[in-house]
This record gives C-alpha cells, sequence and structure tokens, in this order.
C-alpha cells in the first residue's frame, strides 16, 4: 500500500491492513515554511510514521524548490517566435513524469493549466513512478516493494529512506543534451538530485537500491557501482549492501533513469532541526501531553543513527572464522 501523504489528525497509517506494506511519501518544511506551525504538524505525523509505517520516503520542500530552480536556470532564454519557458521549464518538462507527458494522459497538461506547486509535485510522482515500474513493466531484475524494506531496513523504526532520481527532465523540453550511462550514476548520488536537503555521501550508508529503467545491462550497472563504491561510506557489517533493479521500459522521452533509495544516516540532521523548530515554538506555548508524547518518538532515528554515523572512519572489528573440524 502507498500513501503520498499524511494528515495526522485521520491516523490513516495506523488504521491500515495489518498484511499492507505501507510506504509513506512525508514531504517536510522548509526552515522559512510560511505555514508557522508546520513542525507541530510534522512531529505529530512522526510518531505515527515511525510506529506504522514500513517505509517513509522524506521529501523537504525546500530541496524540491532547489530543483525546480535549477531546471528554470536550464531552460531556454525568452527568443521571438520560438517556444519559451517565462516560469521554469515548460509542462512536460523535467518536473513532469516523461512517460506520462502532456497529450498522453499525463500529469503534466499544458502550460495554460499549470497550476501552483504542479511542478514539485510532479518531482514526487516520478519517483512513485519509478519506484513502481517494476510491478507495471516487465524486466530482467525487477524489484517487488517488499524487497525494498527487506532490502534496506536493517533495524525495526529505522525506515527512512532518502530519495534521488536522475534524470530531472524530458530532454525534449528543456533542449539538454541526454546525459551519458555513467554520468547519470553519478549524478544520483550528488547533493543537487536528492529530494532530501542533505549529502549522502558525508554520511553513513546502511543499505542503497538501484533501480534502473531502460536500456542498460547489468555489467553497467555492476561497473557504476565499482566505480562510486570507494566515495561511498558504507556501515562495515554491510559493505555489500546494494541492492539493484532493472525495468526494461524506460520514462517516454528518455533512453533510461534511476531512482536510488538510500537508508542513510544523514536524516537525523532533518529529523533535528524539525525538532530544533519545535522546541523553540513549545517553549512559548502551554504544555500539551499530545505534542509531549509525540515529541519523545520523535524521531527515535536521532540517536541511533546518529551514533551509527559515528563509527565512520573507525576500523571494523574483524571477528575469527568459523573453523569447521571434520
Amino acid at each position: 500500500m502507498l500513501w503520498t501523504g499524511y494528515t495526522p489528525q485521520q491516523s490513516l497509517v495506523g488504521k491500515a491492513n495489518a498484511d499492507d506494506k505501507i510506504f509513506v511519501t512525508a514531504v517536510y518544511p522548509s526552515a522559512e515554511d510560511d505555514v508557522i506551525t508546520s513542525p507541530y504538524n510534522s512531529v505529530l505525523a512522526m510518531r505515527e510514521l515511525t510506529n506504522h509505517a514500513d517505509c517513509v520516503l522524506p521529501i523537504e520542500n525546500q530541496a524540491l524548490v532547489d530543483i525546480v530552480n535549477k531546471i528554470t536556470q536550464a531552460a531556454p532564454t525568452t527568443k521571438t517566435g520560438k517556444r519559451v519557458y517565462t516560469a521554469g521549464a515548460g509542462a512536460g518538462s523535467a518536473l513532469a513524469d516523461s512517460a506520462l507527458s502532456a497529450g498522453s494522459g499525463g500529469v503534466a497538461g499544458s502550460a495554460a493549466e499549470e497550476k501552483p506547486f504542479d511542478k514539485m509535485n510532479n518531482l514526487v510522482a516520478n519517483l512513485l513512478l519509478n519506484m513502481t515500474s517494476s510491478a507495471r513493466f516487465e524486466g530482467s531484475l525487477n524489484v517487488d516493494l517488499n524487497e525494498i524494506t527487506m532490502n534496506l531496513v536493517p533495524f525495526p523504526r529505522m525506515h527512512y529512506l532518502v530519495a534521488s532520481q536522475t534524470p530531472l527532465y524530458c530532454t525534449a523540453d528543456v533542449r539538454l543534451p541526454p546525459r551519458r550511462l555513467d554520468q547519470m550514476f553519478s549524478d544520483a548520488f550528488a547533493s543537487d538530485h536528492q529530494m532530501l536537503k542533505a549529502d549522502p555521501k558525508h554520511s553513513l550508508y546502511l543499505a542503497c537500491a538501484l533501480m534502473v529503467r531502460g536500456k542498460v545491462e547489468l555489467s553497467d550497472i555492476r561497473r557504476n557501482i565499482d566505480r562510486l563504491k570507494p566515495n561511498l561510506h558504507f556501515v562495515h557489517w554491510n559493505e555489500e549492501g546494494w541492492k539493484t533493479g532493472l525495468c526494461s521500459v524506460a520514462p517516454v522521452g528518455q533512453p533510461y533513469s534511476l531512482l536510488t533509495l538510500a537508508n542513510n544516516t544523514c536524516v537525523h540532521n532533518t529529523f533535528s532541526a524539525v525538532r530544533d523548530r519545535f522546541t523553540k515554538l513549545f517553549r512559548r506555548k502551554a504544555e500539551c501531553g499530545v505534542l509531549m508524547a509525540s515529541l519523545e518518538h520523535n524521531p527515535p532515528g536521532i540517536p541511533r543513527y546518529s551514533s551509527l554515523e559515528q563509527i565512520m572512519g573507525r576500523p571494523a572489528v574483524v571477528e575469527p572464522r568459523l573453523n569447521v573440524v571434520y
């Protein structure tokens, strides 16, 4: 089961069927959010997400804004008689799923129909489309949603995955040359492609999934893992913690695409920032039992992720191997 949003008052996650796998895209406010009480909302939601969800994909508003601005800057300049983008990349471009582009029943629509936040919402829609592509199309190495929780969540309640995807645009609209295959893998691990304002390359990986779509060989995936691995810090007890998926059907208008899902200790920075903003508000308000209970549950991952990140750089403890005597 996929929840694409969460309302604490409705307790939707807690009422789901026990047999369902609950994947939630939780949107976190930016530091300069226009909703004053947004830290309260985040803390209240965190309690339910931590206790009931199987996998949470945290998405930060500021990260989406930065991606939209990045694509806007890459759009063509205004010229008479030519297609222009006055308010960012055109509909069906970087910020709309190429597989569902305008005119083909897509999520983008025409420029005249574009609504506020469409571009940001389409980024999240692309994430879900890429994550579920194996359930909808054929592939030589399809990944079931159950495999994501099985391979990327080593400890209970530490099920917050940092998502990144590339390319972020449709080359037909933004008119940028397509990225080379190896460059696509490098982009996926760059901080400006993350759905969270964080840099996983400078934190500790617990596990990582690469979900590829298009005409890509398994040898290409293996080669890029070997190329990127020396620059990534994996926890010593799961240094080979990679999960790979390959769907044969690429998004329309793109030769291939890549979605990465990483269980990384960098998420504790986002949790800590939300908690700090919550505390500033709470100090000026009367004590509330519901908020206090939520604060205790939020974020259980802070000490756990922080303690794991502290072991980064330490030599791994080598345990003696078992000798079998015949």
